[in-house]
């Protein structure tokens, strides 16, 4: 059987057949190396898989909501206190009563101010907060920095880590005793008694797999 090194014009230019004695036995098989020759050689430069929160946009937004809620309460609060300072007579000391009231309205306006400043930190995390998935290492992104981490510095994915301005989120253990937080998988209070998403079982098992892998090796 013969086969043509070149059937028309639009096939391209002339390409050397390759040896078929030894194994290529079939037509199938000499296409396809033929195909195969013919294609330039790639490399690849590492491919990046991204890991984003689930409902980025909503997050976003109901947490924005909820911190411009609460900054706007805080600022009630202190115009109360204003008034209530205005109301007393020249040269008076506020009473007993007065001044418990006061100092209510303080701590109030002061616990919605903190929980607004927190919320508006989440909610610009759940904007840029990702986790990249690299060769090297994983790329944390969180709202107010970002961090790279080595695979083999990762101890371990923990799922249910508590922080004072995330709250309920997850994180990486490293083996030196630190957390590196990962604002991208924050969670609601409606969120806490669900198992861990698909995202995080994907980072453990990317985390095993490296680690038999590492261990393999001679």
């Amino acid at each position: 059987m013969t086969i043509p090194r070149q059937i028309g014009p639009e096939t391209g230019p002339r390409t050397a057949l390759p040896d078929y004695a030894r194994s290529s036995s079939t037509v199938e098989r000499m296409v396809s190396e033929l195909h195969r020759g013919s294609r330039p050689t790639r490399r690849s430069a590492g491919t990046v898989r991204a890991l984003f929160p689930a409902a980025a946009t909503r997050d976003t937004v109901l947490r924005a909501v909820l911190s411009a809620l609460l900054l706007g309460g805080a600022v009630i609060a202190a115009v109360g206190i204003v008034l209530l300072l205005v109301t007393l007579e020249d040269g008076h000391a506020p009473g007993l009563w007065m001044l418990l009231l006061m100092l209510g309205i303080g701590a109030l306006g002061v616990i919605l101010l903190l929980l607004g400043i927190r919320f508006a930190i989440v909610a610009l995390g759940t904007a840029r907060s990702r986790v990249e998935i690299t060769e090297d290492g994983l790329h944390v992104v969180g709202g107010l920095r970002s961090r790279r981490v080595e695979w083999r510095d990762v101890l371990a994915v923990e799922s249910r880590v508590v922080h004072p301005v995330h709250w309920l989120t997850a994180a990486l253990r490293l083996r030196d005793g630190s957390r590196v937080v990962m604002p991208a998988f924050d969670r609601h209070v409606w969120t806490y008694g669900q198992a861990s998403g698909q995202d995080i079982r994907a980072l453990r098992i990317e985390l095993h797999r490296r680690e038999k892998a590492a261990a393999a090796r001679p």
